[in-house]
């Protein structure tokens, strides 16, 4: 007998079994999510190794916090560099993550985590050429692609390109990201900090050009590296804030102020934790350094023009921010004489320095220049290649508008910087030039030229020897002027009771030298017609050392004095 069940099959007509194809877009969907969730697993796992084979240093939480943010303590140190040595089994691990990434990238060339953890981990195992090949081969949203081609040419030191990344990536991006990646608020001393966050976002933007500008270790070179170094670490806070770190923490506004405001971590350690109850070690990160406060007092900002060299203190003491170039280990102020004269349509700056006295600047090749810049869109350069064998002056002509100068020499080899910064205003049509220090000997200069080859590199004057002055009248009739000049070098200082006895009238003001005399000043028939020159040689026999400044009165009848001083310090011999 055949079986029914068998004769009911043979019977019943068949019918066609079709397998279910998962469509291509859904699959490729699949493929992009394992792909990912591959490449973030991949990325805890080596933070996780990392941790568990960082270094060991013990006292790297070095007492109570010299800051307290959020839940981070925070120590200045001492600026040395002392870095820990990675240990060769954590170099591995980031070079297979690597891998991963670069696998992941391949299949997924448009997603901007993986991309922006590729730049992280190159830049920080030293491939900063190969982070730049990454960033371009992104295929992300076009201004975080741009934002990490700047990070990863900050990296390279290529800090003109890096800034010209960061402007395309703040142009694309839209306007809530962009006033976000404005704000440098955590940057900002207390007073400065509240007047700028009243500002709108277009004000701050013009805010942080002018701040930008003048925190510039170099207005030398083109591209602002410390404007660059801050869009790198933004464009750090953005990659990491979604992925894993070193300290096994979440991410969170207190690691994004401590990186925007002192700058990505190089190394790790760790140290065991002597709590029994929380046995999970401290880790420490450690940023580069030396580094240095490249931003002026907030004064600056309004009037670039009254600037001192005081206004910028590169090693202050706990500033709000710091930032370590990587091409100079040392920045030295420059001691020089700068100064200013007019000319019937333009203006000259000159300084004088002498940097063969310091022995870590003296003899070497260098580039010398004097910078000129009205704001942060314009600067005149006057540049020589040096030795660094003896006295040297740079000269240019500019517009009489006020101006920030920067004298800066950058070594060709060495890891050092030495500048020196001034607001400089070249003062009104008519009155009298800057006094320039010159050397003194019997024919006294008649005109700018012929004084410029014997002016002083310094304004510190030996005791006991004498000083020339050179200085310019301008305003006064082609004709000449009967015009009476006084002369006087006060000392500084003597306390407070001395200046307000001096200042109510109830003592005389002292001076060390005091000098008045009168003449016809006319212009010089073959110079500037609106020009006339003066040069004179002080005898400083009996003068103490100290501080002093040299007062100048010009007074021609029937008009205002015109006024002009200098500071000196005279020093023992």
């Amino acid at each position: 007998m055949v079986p029914l069940w068998l004769v009911l099959a043979f019977a019943l007509p068949r019918v066609p079994v079709h397998r279910v194809a998962t469509p291509p877009l859904v699959r490729a969907r699949a493929d992009s999510e394992s792909t990912l969730r591959s490449a973030r697993r991949a990325q805890r796992d080596f933070e996780s190794f990392r941790r568990q084979h960082l270094p060991e240093r013990y006292g790297g939480r070095g007492g109570p916090c010299d800051l307290q943010i959020g839940r981070f303590c925070f120590w200045y140190g001492d600026q040395k560099e002392d870095s820990v040595p990675e240990p060769p089994v954590i170099r591995e691990a980031r070079h297979r993550l690597l891998a991963d990434l670069a696998e992941a990238a391949a299949h997924l060339p448009g997603d901007p985590w993986i991309a922006g953890q590729r730049a992280r981990y190159l830049v920080e195992d030293g491939q900063a050429a190969e982070a730049v090949t990454a960033a371009r081969a992104c295929r992300s949203t076009p201004w975080w692609c741009s934002a990490l081609a700047g990070y990863a040419l900050h990296a390279a030191a290529r800090f003109e390109e890096a800034d010209s990344a960061f402007s395309a990536a703040l142009r694309s991006m839209p306007d809530d990201e962009r006033c976000r990646w404005h704000d440098i608020a955590p940057l900002l001393p207390g007073d400065l900090r509240g007047r700028y966050e009243r500002m709108s976002c277009e004000e701050r933007a013009a805010f942080e050009s002018r701040w930008w500008w003048l925190a510039a270790p170099l207005l030398s070179r083109p591209g602002n590296d410390r404007r660059t170094e801050h869009f790198a670490r933004l464009t750090l806070a953005e990659i990491t804030s979604t992925s894993s770190t070193a300290y096994d923490e979440r991410w969170d506004d207190d690691l994004r102020e401590v990186l925007l405001r002192f700058g990505r971590d190089v190394y790790w350690t760790q140290e065991p934790s002597p709590y029994v109850s929380n046995p999970k070690p401290f880790i420490t990160g450690h940023e580069r350094v030396p580094a240095f406060h490249f931003v002026p007092s907030g004064e600056v900002v309004d009037a670039p023009e009254r600037a001192t060299p005081a206004d910028w203190r590169l090693d202050a003491d706990r500033p709000q921010e710091w930032y370590a170039p990587s091409y100079a280990d040392r920045f030295t102020r420059l001691d020089a004489q700068v100064a200013a004269f007019r000319r019937s349509d333009s203006c000259v700056a000159i300084a004088s320095y002498d940097a063969s006295h310091n022995p870590m600047l003296a003899h070497q090749a260098a580039l010398a220049t004097l910078v000129m810049a009205r704001d942060e869109r314009s600067r005149v350069l006057a540049q020589r290649e040096t030795q660094l064998d003896g006295p040297e002056v740079l000269s240019t002509t500019v517009t009489c508008e006020p101006q920030l100068l920067s004298l800066e020499i950058v070594p060709a080899k060495a890891r050092w910087v030495a500048r020196l910064r001034y607001g400089m205003n070249f003062g009104k049509r008519d009155g009298v030039s800057d006094l320039l220090l010159i050397e003194p000997f019997d024919s006294l200069p008649t005109d700018l030229a012929s004084a410029l080859h014997h002016v002083l590199a310094t304004t510190r004057i030996p005791a006991g020897g004498r000083l020339g002055l050179f200085w310019e009248v301008h305003g006064l009739s082609p004709a000449g002027e009967m015009v009476t000049t006084s002369l006087a070098v006060r000392p500084q200082g003597g306390g407070w009771l001395r200046h307000t006895v001096e200042a109510l009238g109830l003592a005389a003001r002292r001076a060390a030298v005091d000098l008045e005399w009168d003449e016809v000043m006319a212009p010089a028939s073959n110079g500037d017609p609106t020009v006339a020159e003066r040069a004179i040689t002080l005898d400083l026999a009996g003068v103490p050392p100290g501080l002093y400044r040299i007062e100048l009165i010009v007074t021609a009848r029937g008009r205002a004095p015109f006024t002009t001083s200098r500071d000196i310090e005279i020093v023992s011999p």
